[in-house]
């Protein structure tokens, strides 16, 4: 256990947790609804520092990354917590009580991924939010060792977590829930959820953050063209129209992925997918088929830096820890 990296002692007994936006107000004693930060004697401290829930190697595609680091390996590790208790598995949402935690430091992380070979780590399984101290530790091991760092995220996280985490974040795979009030009520618990746009923000305006936004479509919650409309709208405002969206499927649904994905373009997204892991990317101006996935095998083949090899259209890729000016805008 460690104190919690942002907390507010409050005059009334209880201590603030300020890692996501819930800001959970705790007695002592008491613990938050990530189920992994409590109140030990007036002090938030974070229980689950450095236990594993699940670690693997993995090509970035499986990740739905599909335009950072295209065909490279990750190391991907997650701890235990959510913000959203009913969104994933036990397993990864309640530390176990039976069997004694996996304990792994944040350079055991970078080491693993640098033995192995791998381009860099990925931060997922639990929303790694909820793991801040170990997460912040592990971003600038991987930077510092030539690494790159991402995480697979719903974005509820407060501003100073954003803060600190921004510098050493090369990219986020944002997990929304949809794109309304309605939404966010019945899938997460959650009335006041636009904050999470704004930490979103402010990690591509302020850090040039390589972001790709994925929504599991669940027929009359999030699928309507309104709220499709409205999420590719923002996307394409304040991330830029050449950010990927990544419109996915949960078992035996019967949601129109093609529908939402036509809606999305003509919203002004250039890149929009569906679940189909083996779709081509193609120039959003010339069309031409810059990179190709086909039974786990990803291959850029009309890919020049970040641009397409034939017209030189920037097509919004990240391949590069050096470099964070990559366009996400279509050239006029």
């Amino acid at each position: 256990m460690r104190p919690s990296l942002f907390q507010t002692r409050l005059p009334h007994g209880t201590t603030r947790c300020d890692v996501c936006q819930w800001r959970c107000e705790l007695a002592p004693g008491e613990t938050g609804r990530c189920q992994v930060r409590q109140n030990v004697d007036g002090v938030v401290e974070y229980a689950a520092d450095g236990w594993v829930s699940a670690a693997t190697i993995v090509g970035i595609e499986d990740a739905r990354m599909w335009h950072f680091f295209p065909d490279s390996q990750v190391f991907a590790v997650g701890s235990y917590g959510t913000p959203f208790p009913t969104r994933q598995s036990e397993a990864y949402t309640r530390p176990p009580t039976d069997t004694a935690p996996r304990i792994i430091s944040p350079e055991r992380i970078v080491e693993t991924a640098l033995k192995r070979l791998c381009r860099g780590v990925l931060w997922t399984y639990n929303d790694p939010i909820i793991s801040l101290e170990w997460l912040l530790d592990g971003l600038k091991f991987a930077r510092a060792n030539s690494r790159y760092a991402v995480i697979a995220s719903s974005g509820l996280w407060t501003p100073e977590a954003v803060q600190v985490c921004g510098p050493y974040l090369d990219g986020l795979r944002l997990d929304m829930l949809g794109f309304s009030d309605n939404a966010y009520t019945q899938l997460g618990g959650i009335e006041e959820w636009r904050g999470i746009l704004a930490g979103v923000e402010r990690l591509r305006e302020t850090w040039n953050t390589h972001i790709e936004v994925t929504l599991t479509l669940r027929r009359a919650v999030n699928d309507d063209v309104e709220q499709i409309t409205a999420l590719a709208g923002w996307i394409a405002r304040t991330l830029g129209s050449l950010t990927p969206l990544h419109l996915l499927l949960p078992a035996n649904s019967n949601a129109n992925v093609g529908e939402a994905m036509a809606i999305a373009r003509e919203a002004g997204l250039h890149f929009v997918y569906g679940p189909d892991p083996q779709q081509p990317t193609r120039c959003p101006k010339c069309t031409w088929v810059t990179i190709q996935r086909n039974e786990g095998v990803t291959d850029l083949v009309e890919v020049i830096n970040d641009s397409c090899r034939h017209c030189g259209t920037a097509l919004g890729l990240r391949n590069s820890i050096f470099q964070r000016q990559t366009p996400y805008e279509l050239p006029e």
